[in-house]
């Protein structure tokens, strides 16, 4: 039979997927078939998936309809002791015959590097890939992953959603799949509303087309351009501007097999409320966009545009539904700001006490007092010029709205109806409450001014050190302080204020400011907690465009950890990283670190020295601790990593001339004093020995 080109599809049938996850398990499906394919040799031209919220469909061309056929060359033992003088098979060849399931008369005897062995050629014939495709099916699905997992009625087997139906085709023929007791019947179903179903299916295109009859679009690209297409020309008739949030589009896209973007509207009342609530509402509650009458997004009008799921509903009762619901949604929200607007934030702060921060450190009253006395350090610590009622006041507050009832309702509101409740007692501490924590993203805005910036660094600080005082760590999947992006946030921070600053020191402060409930060791916390900074000052520069080498090279100075000057450094050696001086001096500085490896001491006698190679190292050592010395900031410099290249000649002077390791103890300790003396020094600029 001819090996024609065959094409494969796959339906799995569901109740509702969330929409968060419909593109990472439709992505699942993909790469499980790749990858199970290609373990088993099955070739092809074409693979794609596609998710919506109630099926989950692969689809593959380019298939044979066998795998190729495998010719084997078997090699056995040698024939010496394998067949005997009487030409019968002896013990290993009947090892070999059996291991390898070949019939006696297909062995040969063969040559290979002058030496006889048995020898078998063998074939081994391709399967049908219809075959191969049906278990490929339940091992890919079985291979789906995700925490949201359930199981139902009496199925040993965790879906995201109960399965309805398997349905699978190849070569226009319907191929049952046998797999935990799930309905595999050659039927397709249409949009849920739409009552149609097909059992007449033959091709990956009539099965596009029914679906295209039934108002199901595959596609998730296709809906999305459909729910922006469809916004647009709400906004040309309306003439408002929608705030088309990217992940919110996304999100919608997958609610529904067929999108219909409407537009409704609420009472002009609620716009007295602040808008981040309305917002909050409408985007993180309701999956609806927001409004506004002009481009800058600045001012709100009461009107909503959302996603409906069905093509077969009324719009106007679909519209009069939504904005029924969000009214509700919108009184809430301005019942709890009236509330705790009457309460005022200095008597909400009072109930923060009662809410646990870390079982263990201590209520969020407890860590806004912490934060409050970092804060004054670090503002001692970097020289700035701020009001020190003004700190505490913030640190007092920054936390205050977490006992409101907006944000008990609203979490994602902290800060922002802190800010809103103290406005109008103090505009600056309210903004400090507000931007205290930012920043949320690796790419969000920083605090502006630094009130701000001095609260936002001890906040995240003390996160972090209180997090790893009580072993709560990160893991690969796992992060639920934030630590990592409270660690990039600082960064940023300290990188705009341009100030130097010794993160370790303040590591130690607030250690030191953690009330010790439980006896652990802060001095392990310290180390743990200078490593995890460690390398997320390296991952965060790797990702800016700066090598491994450079952040290894600059980083590994485990005694010190000043962002700025990690910064100048960095940028200067990778300005001069590559160039012919710098990678002689490397190679240089890795002998040198070779030949010292364990040896720590730097005492050093110069009436040991036996000559003058030894004079010109020590004179280098004196000359450059100097410049340490009177000279500012130089080991940032790009004039002392060119003196430090410069040196590396002098050392290379030496090894060429002298025997570090010579015959006499006492020599031979001098001299690794003094390479020692030399490595420490430069060790303080960078590990020049990496790049």
């Amino acid at each position: 039979m001819k090996n024609k080109n065959l094409e494969f599809f796959l339906e799995i049938y569901m109740e509702e997927i969330p929409a968060r996850l419909v593109n990472d398990l439709s992505s699942q499906l993909k790469n499980n078939f790749e990858v199970l394919m290609n373990e088993r040799g099955i070739s092809f031209s074409h693979i794609k998936s596609y998710g919506t919220p109630m099926r989950l469909v692969l689809f593959i061309n380019g298939l044979k309809n066998k795998t190729d056929d495998k010719k084997l060359e078997i090699w056995g033992p040698p024939e010496n002791i394998s067949i005997s003088n009487q030409k019968e098979f002896l013990k290993p060849a009947e090892s070999f015959i059996k291991k390898n399931n070949i019939n006696k008369r297909e062995i040969q005897i063969k040559e290979r590097n002058g030496m006889n062995f048995l020898y078998c050629k063998k074939i081994i014939k391709g399967n049908k890939n219809q075959d191969n495709l049906k278990q490929i099916t339940i091992e890919s699905i079985s291979k789906i992953k995700n925490k949201k997992f359930m199981r139902w009625s009496d199925k040993n087997f965790a879906f995201i959603r109960p399965i309805k139906n398997i349905f699978a085709n190849m070569d226009k023929k319907f191929i049952k799949i046998n797999f935990m007791k799930i309905p595999s019947e050659n039927k397709i179903i249409g949009h849920r509303f739409s009552q149609m179903s097909d059992k007449k299916i033959k091709s990956f295109d009539d099965y596009l087309n029914f679906l295209k009859k039934s108002d199901v679009i595959l596609d998730f690209e296709s809906r999305k351009k459909k729910i922006l297409d469809e916004i647009k020309k709400i906004e040309k008739k309306e003439k408002v501007y929608v705030n088309s949030d990217i992940d919110l589009i996304n999100h919608v896209s997958n609610l529904t097999e067929h999108p219909r973007v409407l537009m409704g509207s609420f009472d002009k009342s609620f716009l007295k409320i602040p808008k981040e609530v309305i917002n909050s509402i409408m985007k993180n509650h309701q999956k609806y966009f927001s409004v506004y009458s002009t481009s800058k997004m600045s001012s709100l009008v009461s009107k909503f545009i959302f996603v409906a799921g069905s093509p077969y509903l009324d719009n106007n009762k679909v519209v009069k539904g939504n904005e029924k619901v969000l009214a509700a949604r919108l009184n809430d929200g301005k019942f709890f700001y009236e509330e705790d607007i009457k309460s005022g934030l200095e008597k909400i702060r009072d109930k923060i006490d009662h809410i646990t921060f870390i079982e263990g450190i201590g209520s969020y009253g407890d860590k806004a007092r912490r934060v409050g006395k970092l804060a004054l350090k670090i503002r001692d610590m970097l020289g700035l010029n701020i009001d020190v009622d003004d700190i505490i006041k913030t640190s007092e507050l920054c936390k205050a709205d977490l006992a409101s009832q907006m944000v008990f309702e609203f979490p994602e509101l902290q800060g922002i109806m802190g800010g809103y409740y103290y406005l109008n007692t103090n505009k600056d501490i309210a903004n400090s409450i507000t931007s205290h924590y930012l920043p949320k993203t690796r790419d969000d805005s920083l605090p502006k001014d630094n009130l701000s910036k001095i609260i936002s660094i001890s906040d995240k600080l003390d996160t972090i050190c209180s997090a790893f005082h009580m072993r709560l760590l990160p893991t690969g999947s796992s992060d639920p302080y934030g630590l990592r992006r409270c660690c990039i946030g600082i960064i940023r921070i300290l990188e705009e204020l341009d100030v130097n600053i010794d993160l370790i020191e303040i590591f130690k402060e607030s250690f030191s400011n953690i009330e010790k409930k439980v006896d652990i060791d802060n001095k392990e916390s310290l180390d743990k907690v200078k490593l995890f900074f460690t390398e997320r000052i390296k991952n965060y520069y790797v990702e800016s465009g700066y090598s491994v080498n450079i952040l290894n090279a600059v980083v590994s100075n485990f005694n010190s950890l000043d962002i700025v000057k990690i910064k100048k450094k960095i940028s200067v050696i990778k300005k001069l990283n590559g160039t012919k001086d710098l990678t002689k001096a490397s190679e240089i500085f890795k002998r040198l670190k070779n030949i010292i490896k364990d040896n720590n001491s730097t005492n050093i006698n110069q009436k040991l020295f036996q000559n003058k190679y030894e004079e010109d190292v020590y004179s280098e050592i004196l000359r450059i601790e100097k410049l340490f010395k009177t000279i500012p900031n130089y080991d940032e410099s790009e004039k002392c990593l060119k003196e430090i290249i410069k040196s590396s000649s002098t050392l290379s002077n030496f090894f060429d001339n002298v025997m570090v390791m010579d015959k006499e103890k006492i020599i031979r300790s001098n001299r690794l004093n003094l390479l020692t003396s030399f490595k420490k020094l430069i060790s303080g600029v960078a590990n020049f020995s990496v790049l």
